[in-house]
């Protein structure tokens, strides 16, 4: 203890050493070599710590600031030993220069040992090139984000769509350029409050739209709408509304985040398709009447026609001539097909799907009735029946009769030999439709709920096949368009209305009615309906 005393007693003491030019055989080449080596460090290790320093106070952002300090302050200590190295030569304070270089040494193990606990962190930071790269990577991505922004928003230009955004407790709505140019505004109105945005709704409209956000905050749920605004030229738009209402952690309201669609000209073509739908739905009905009371009115003369035409025969066949004969007998055969057209249009003017009352029908007694009425037909031209099991539809069940009875007598009228006509039926989902069929459902009943999904749908396929003389299926198009024939009137009777007519029918019924046939083979005719009209509503 008494040498601890001692030792800071004569810390500057220099009197028991002599100066360090004394001590050995230096020459003044070795000595200044010494001492100029001495400085030079000193004042590098001087020089450090005071750089370390400026770059810590400039670089907020530097990481482990202790670390720095600890090295400009190991840094300065050991220069001061080098320093102290030299003023020996003159000056022998041994004494402070052993503190001194304890005193380094601690610092030096103080920063050895922070150097420990902070490298694992340190470990954890990317190296310059891979912050380069990411930098790289960052720039790439925001090139990505900057073109998709801009394809989102000639995107958004096409569709007339643009979005908006609602801060609640800011009370600021952010709108999407997009959307600007819907409202005429220009990139300054960017943002707004909702008090602004509320005054460009048109003032019938003002307070329900209001109500609309009122209810979507208070139960948390937006409903879309339609509502009309107004620009600052007064013109009028109508706008299609949806959002979604974005919560916080206490379950609140805090932002609301939407689209609005500029939708007149939609509005305005619905609205002129309607009327047009109107117009030509009085047009038509006009048309059934028209063609109602015609093909009535038709009826009697026509009726005379053949009546007194028939009575000339029979009575004054004695007097009447050969050709005069053939004459007499023409009339008869024409007035008779012309009273069979007029029944026909009659037919089909009455076919009106709007008038359907669609209850549940059992296909094997529509099928069983109508074989019972063509009983004289059948047995006289020797054809043979055969009919599978079928199911029970919603369906009208006069058409029905109506539709197989047509077939039927397709199939009689186009015989080939004897006549046999097979009749089955299968149940069937969507996902067994062929493309060109589903397409058909998806295209003309697109408003469906059940139907639209395929998997789900049932569907009746009734096969009606014969061994008539077949058609070329290239005029398939034409098989089942009204006064079309695939034969001439001489070779086989008929109007060529009966396959139209089984085309409304099918099409009352939201089905679909093709055929397939081989000249000389027969045809197979092919229905495929819904089992349950009541997932489809009205024709569209």
């Amino acid at each position: 203890m008494d040498q601890v005393l001692e030792f800071f007693k004569k810390l500057f003491d220099t009197s028991d050493w002599p100066p360090r030019w004394h001590c050995g055989r230096w020459t003044e080449f070795h000595g200044w070599m010494y001492i100029i080596s001495d400085l030079l460090i000193w004042s590098a290790y001087f020089a450090i710590p005071l750089l370390i320093i400026k770059y810590i106070s400039k670089r907020k952002d530097v990481h482990f600031h202790k670390i720095y300090f600890l090295f400009a302050a190991f840094i300065l200590a050991c220069g001061s030993t080098h320093f102290l190295d030299a003023v020996t030569f003159w000056f022998p304070v041994y004494r402070l220069n052993a503190l001194v270089r304890l005193i380094t040494g601690v610092i030096s193990w103080i920063t050895v040992f922070s150097l420990i606990k902070m490298l694992p962190s340190a470990f954890s930071l990317k190296s310059a090139k891979q912050l380069e790269e990411e930098a790289e990577q960052r720039k790439k991505v925001e090139e990505e984000l900057r073109m998709k922004n801009n394809q989102l928003n000639e995107a958004q230009q096409i569709a007339r769509l643009g979005n908006w955004e609602w801060n609640l407790p800011g009370n600021t709505i952010v709108c999407s350029p997009g959307l600007l140019n819907i409202y005429g505004l220009t990139s300054a109105m960017e943002s707004m409050s909702y008090e602004n945005f509320l005054q460009f709704i048109h003032s019938d409209e003002r307070q329900q739209v209001d109500n609309y956000v009122k209810d979507a905050i208070a139960q948390k749920k937006y409903t879309e709408h339609f509502h009309r605004i107004v620009l600052d030229d007064g013109k009028v738009k109508v706008i299609h509304t949806k959002a979604e209402v974005i919560l916080n952690e206490q379950n609140e309201v805090i932002k609301m985040i939407g689209t609005g669609q500029d939708v007149t000209e939609q509005k305005r073509a619905e609205q002129e398709l309607l009327s047009k739908s109107l117009e030509l739905e009085a047009v038509n009905v006009e048309l059934q009447k028209f063609a109602y009371i015609a093909s009535h009115d038709l009826q009697e003369p026509l009726r005379k026609i053949i009546t007194f035409t028939s009575l000339l025969e029979k009575e004054y066949k004695d007097f009447v001539t050969e050709k005069g004969g053939v004459y007499l007998d023409k009339i008869i055969s024409s007035s008779m097909r012309m009273q069979k057209l007029i029944d026909d249009i009659l037919s089909i003017s009455m076919l009106k799907a709007s008038e359907i009352n669609f209850i549940k029908t059992d296909l094997n007694l529509v099928v069983r009735q109508v074989l019972s009425d063509m009983e004289v037909a059948i047995t006289s031209t020797g054809t043979k029946v055969q009919v599978g099991q079928m199911p029970v539809i919603e369906a009208s069940t006069s058409q029905m009769e109506q539709l197989f009875q047509n077939l039927i007598s397709n199939a009689i009228k186009f015989r080939n030999g004897d006549p046999e006509v097979t009749i089955n039926t299968e149940i069937i989902t969507g996902s067994l439709l062929t493309v060109e069929q589903l397409k058909y459902f998806q295209h003309k009943y697109a408003e469906l709920t059940v139907p639209g999904n395929p998997n789900i749908e049932e569907f009746c396929k009734i096969y009606i096949k014969d061994n008539g003389i077949g058609f070329e299926e290239q005029y398939l198009d034409k098989l089942f368009v009204i006064f079309q024939r695939l034969h001439s009137k001489t070779a086989y009777e008929g109007t060529g209305i009966g396959l139209a007519i089984c085309k409304h029918i099918v099409d009352n019924h939201h089905g679909l009615i093709s055929a397939k046939s081989k000249i000389g083979e027969g045809s197979t005719f092919i229905i495929i309906l819904p089992l349950l009209q009541r997932n489809y509503g009205q024709l569209q």
